[in-house]
């Protein structure tokens, strides 16, 4: 079952095209990753699905609605998001980030109540960063504040999840704890994630299919096992790429 479709969808900047004619089908219970070089209109998509960016033509749906003429408050209901970076003016206590995420639901002026902040307990325990509750979200390291965006965003209680370059900041051992807990979320939430990345042995290791995109536009799509191989990841890249198996993985690599 697709519960996000992404359908010939276009869009310019200046009257210069970033994306042209971008389809993409998001699957119930999967994490779909895009894959592309650097500066090709991976987080222009995103913010064409978040609402931030108008497409020149093109359509998103969801659950058969048209997420491009929802409210913004009513298409925040559908898709929570996980930036890239989030630097915060204050030090808000860490708690209070989470709750943050429950913000559609208590309104501009509301405030959170007993079982909201019991709710982001619950997540913080969920996901191993209770430990955290006391600190301040200018105290922690990269991949704390990673984990925490991340359960910001399960706050919501979306069916989508969108992750934006998570990993770009974590080094290996956050990279794992990272992917491993939202594989958990997935399972436990039926959750459908779209994740864009830029390290292909993450896309092999952790996600269920990928979309492939140059130039702005489809390349190649499909399960992970059956579009990651050398000969399109060189195509993609431009650049000689070797593949080889770790543990039953592929894993991609260069000379």
């Amino acid at each position: 079952m697709n519960i996000l479709e992404i359908r010939n969808l276009s869009f310019a900047h200046k009257q210069n095209y970033i994306l042209h004619d971008v389809s993409l089908s998001l699957k119930k219970g999967n994490i779909t990753a895009i894959l592309a070089p650097n500066g090709t209109g991976k987080t222009t998509l995103f913010y064409n699905i978040l609402g931030i960016y108008k497409p020149v033509k093109g359509e998103i749906y969801t659950q058969d609605r048209n997420l491009l003429t929802l409210k913004p408050e009513i298409r925040s209901s559908y898709i929570s998001y996980v930036p890239q970076e989030w630097q915060s003016p204050f030090n808000y206590n860490i708690l209070d980030v989470i709750m943050m995420g429950n913000t559609r639901k208590m309104g501009m002026f509301g405030s959170p109540k007993t079982t909201d902040e019991q709710k982001a307990l619950n997540l913080m325990e969920e996901i191993k960063i209770i430990d955290l509750k006391h600190k301040g979200i200018n105290e922690i390291s990269g991949g704390e504040r990673q984990m925490v965006l991340l359960a910001r965003a399960l706050m919501q209680n979306c069916p989508i999840l969108l992750l934006d370059e998570p990993t770009s900041h974590l080094d290996i051992k956050n990279q794992a704890l990272l992917f491993r807990e939202l594989k958990n979320q997935v399972s436990k939430k039926s959750l459908s994630v779209l994740v864009n990345i830029h390290d292909p042995n993450l896309v092999s290791v952790y996600a269920d299919e990928v979309y492939m995109l140059k130039d702005g536009k489809n390349f190649h799509d499909g399960k992970v096992a059956e579009v990651m191989n050398a000969k399109n990841l060189s195509k993609l890249y431009d650049l000689e790429v070797k593949m080889g198996m770790i543990d039953s993985y592929p894993f991609v690599y260069t000379h």
